[in-house]
């Protein structure tokens, strides 16, 4: 396994999501979460998935994660359907919740994934410490989840599914609990981890200042069923800082994406009218 600090582009990994829908429930109970959404990442982009709560934002994550199976459509991972990208180990998840082991030590739940697939002590260990020390959390590596703030849990969880070292992370609203103070601070993380290893990411969010600090693109979904509103380039620089925040250029992209959601309420309401 390469070295998870090298800034090589790993091989070629993007998503194809193409006319998918997933219709939930039978009879009286059935309910549409999405419908015939089309979109393709390229690699090494980072691509926020964004819209109202209930679109299916989540539900499209699961799907290329192989969580979940699509009504019709087709889902692709560098050209593989999800379970095969799965058993190739293309790609890690993060959840909302860290969803670590307690009774594990920090290092051992990063070493998990590693210890599953049989890999020597030694270079688990290698592993795990590259990671923890990618996260900052080095000198928390002996201690316990409980023992940890949300936000160290949630480093955590990012370091773990890196320790496969996949070209692709999907990530389900993983700073939606935290505070802002610390959510901004795992940002900045975030796009340094991307920065230094290549990665592909796609990101679940339904905070639009989120989606613009952290993206190459945003797909913006409209409101319940879940279909493509529009995508959007991000005109920012691609080096970001905290200063970045209180740029005009941020602001107007905000701006631009929040229109989005007023446009389609206002289609709403005229096509309830007619």
């Amino acid at each position: 396994m390469s070295s998870i600090s090298s800034a090589t582009v790993p091989e070629a990994c993007h998503i194809d999501v193409d006319h998918v829908s997933v219709v939930l429930g039978t009879g009286t109970q059935q309910v549409t979460a999405l419908s015939d959404v089309t979109f393709q990442i390229q690699s090494n982009e980072f691509v926020s998935l964004l819209g109202p709560s209930g679109c299916g934002k989540s539900t499209l994550l699961r799907l290329v994660g192989d969580l979940l199976q699509p009504t019709s459509g087709t889902v692709r991972i560098a050209g593989q359907e999800p379970e095969r990208a799965r058993l190739q180990r293309q790609f890690g998840i993060v959840f909302q919740t860290p969803a670590l082991f307690d009774w594990r030590t920090v290092r051992h739940n990063v070493e998990l994934p590693l210890e599953l697939l049989g890999t020597r002590r030694k270079e688990c260990r290698r592993i795990s410490g590259e990671l923890l020390e990618m996260v900052g959390l080095t000198r928390f590596a002996d201690h316990y989840p409980w023992q940890l703030s949300g936000g160290m849990q949630q480093r955590v969880s990012i370091a773990r599914a890196l320790a496969l070292d996949p070209p692709l992370l999907l990530m389900d609203e993983p700073f939606s609990a935290l505070d802002e103070f610390t959510k901004e601070k795992l940002q900045l993380e975030l796009l340094e981890i991307k920065r230094s290893t290549g990665k592909t990411f796609l990101f679940v969010t339904h905070s639009i200042p989120e989606a613009v600090f952290l993206s190459d693109r945003i797909i913006v979904l409209s409101a319940h069923p879940g279909q493509v509103h529009s995508i959007h380039s991000v005109n920012l620089p691609s080096e970001r800082h905290s200063e970045l925040r209180e740029t005009e250029a941020f602001y107007h992209m905000i701006t631009t994406i929040r229109n989005c959601f007023y446009e389609e309420r206002d289609e709403s309401h005229v096509s309830a009218v007619l």
